[in-house]
């Protein structure tokens, strides 16, 4: 073999060894697109949880808003009866202090 041959050779080695390279680099880049994709899949994912969790909680959060109105309006229904309560009460002692008065007077206490 002669000269050409030997470079025909190393020509040859050159040329498998770049498309070897070649063929490692795209495996590569597809690996690493593939693995981007699956982060970006999961990136999605993971948001989409959020946002589930995060309606769950407002819903809860409104549900209970409601309920705590509920209360308030039972307080204050309360709250007027006993001012009312109150009112009477001291209606009925006015009464009753002007009734002790006039039973004193007659007495003669």
């Amino acid at each position: 073999m002669g000269v050409a041959g030997e470079v025909g050779f190393e020509v040859a080695g050159g040329l498998g060894r770049a498309g070897a390279a070649l063929h490692l680099g795209i495996e590569q880049a597809f690996e690493n697109a593939r693995v981007r994709r699956a982060q970006a899949a999961d990136s999605v994912s993971s948001l989409g949880y959020r946002l589930r969790d995060a309606r769950q909680a407002q819903r809860a959060a409104e549900a209970r808003a409601a309920a705590a109105e509920t209360r308030l309006a039972v307080v204050e229904r309360a709250l007027s009866r006993a001012v009312s309560d109150a009112a009477a009460l001291r209606e009925a002692l006015s009464i009753e202090r002007e009734f002790s008065a006039g039973l004193r007077e007659i007495l003669g206490a």
